[in-house]
């Protein structure tokens, strides 16, 4: 009985409520994502997904740029006439940076497809400002459903995205435009995304809106002003250096190869991925709620890297294990995709402890800190994969090297994250180590 009471407790909690909800549309989204993967690697080959990894590493870096994180102030204010007026600046960043890097692609069309490598699809780089432009207005309207507590919103948009793009990808592949790729596919899911998500919270947004002004814009931008000051150098150190592998690997083991490598980080960091983006925003919201309390914000974070570790225990064993049966599943074509999901685990385990709780760092304010980490991460991964293949010449060793790196990089993260965390409630000094 005390045990059925205990689990009643924790399912009313608001934290698990918001995690169910988000997390409920990321594993349907991504149901369809996984059940597709062993029919869509029959239609396509290894070079359609190596372009289509090449365009998710590059629209997701410039997405970065195209919000300057602005977003991540949705949260922040206390009054909801500062927070739509963030989202209003926000927007328009998006607007302006997406018309700005058409204008770019227009000039130095021929310089970029050959740079990186898009020849045979070469018209897909004209695509790049939209996708940026609906992943930035996505990130907007998902931290503004997050302030408002409509995680329903931020679900039915995943759920959307995936469904949308999963058929798309599905019928290109069975049509005879099979040529066009995969691309496409994401194109139209980041569409569907945008419109519904922005037709479920306009309710929320027409009571709002006559709050916003060029004035009151430009003040709420000045006031928060050191998260794009710090976190778009911070978040774009971070990425690239994920994205990193994509650009080495097609560079100088070939397109193909780099096809083989996202397919692997997809279906070694998707499981724990949808654990992550749907603590990541509860836990925001939470840490925030803690902090401007005073409450236990240690605490929080101690219990939510407890909860983590026992559920990725039960996400890479069984992974681990099923890598050996991944070229069985996938097809002949893709008979190596195991070996690299074994040497990716033990970095995306460590990692999968850390990422969902990094807005700690924009709720103490370590962006500073936490930029120099990434600098070093960078530096160290890039020079790892470089050893890889100057030394080596092999794709095994230089990914082996680069997943040593995140290992290491990432149990400090773990620690820091804790050290900070405790001193926000020894009177918040700022201690850097």
């Amino acid at each position: 009985m005390q045990v059925f009471n205990f689990f009643k407790k924790k399912i009313k909690s608001e934290f698990i409520k918001k995690f169910i909800t988000l997390f409920t549309g990321s594993v349907i989204g991504q149901a369809f994502v996984f059940l597709s993967i062993p029919i869509l690697t029959r239609l396509f080959n290894t070079d359609d997904f190596g372009i289509y990894a090449l365009y998710i590493s590059l629209i997701f870096i410039l997405k970065i740029f195209a919000t300057l994180r602005y977003e991540l102030s949705i949260l922040l204010p206390k009054r909801d006439k500062d927070a739509i007026n963030l989202l209003a600046f926000s927007s328009l960043i998006v607007f302006t940076f997406s018309l700005f890097l058409f204008i770019i692609i227009l000039i130095f069309y021929d310089a970029i497809i050959t740079t990186l490598k898009f020849q045979q699809n070469s018209p897909i780089i004209y695509f790049i400002p939209l996708s940026v432009f609906f992943l930035g207005n996505i990130s907007i309207l998902e931290h503004w459903c997050n302030r408002t507590n409509f995680f329903r919103n931020i679900s039915l948009g995943t759920v959307s995205k995936s469904f949308t793009m999963t058929s798309t990808q599905l019928l290109t592949g069975f049509s005879t435009y099979k040529f066009i790729g995969l691309v496409p596919g994401v194109i139209l899911g980041q569409l569907v995304n945008f419109i519904l998500i922005l037709k479920l919270a306009v309710n929320r947004l027409k009571i709002d809106v006559k709050h916003v002004s060029i004035k009151r814009m430009l003040y709420v931008a000045r006031k928060y002003r050191d998260i794009p000051t710090f976190n778009t150098m911070l978040t774009f150190t971070n990425t690239f250096s994920n994205e990193l592998p994509i650009f080495f690997i097609t560079k100088y083991y070939g397109i193909g190869s780099a096809g083989i490598y996202s397919l692997a980080l997809k279906v070694s960091n998707t499981p724990s991925g949808i654990i992550g983006k749907s603590i990541s925003p509860v836990f925001f919201n939470e840490a925030s709620k803690v902090y401007n309390s005073r409450g236990n914000l240690y605490e929080l974070v101690k219990k939510t890297y407890k909860n983590l570790f026992i559920v990725a225990l039960f996400i890479f064993v069984p992974l681990f294990v099923s890598s050996y049966f991944l070229d069985f599943i996938f097809g002949e074509n893709w008979s190596s995709i195991g070996k690299y999901v074994r040497i990716l685990i033990p970095w995306l385990f460590i990692g999968s402890l850390s990422t969902p709780i990094s807005s700690i760092i924009d709720i103490l304010n370590k962006q500073k800190h936490i930029l120099i980490y990434n600098l070093l991460l960078l530096i160290f991964r890039f020079f790892a994969l470089y050893f890889g293949y100057s030394i080596w010449n092999d794709i095994y060793i230089s990914l082996l090297l680069f997943s040593s790196v995140g290992i290491f990089f990432n149990s400090i993260l773990f620690i820091y994250f804790l050290k900070i965390a405790k001193d926000s409630i020894l009177n918040k000094k700022e201690i850097y180590t």
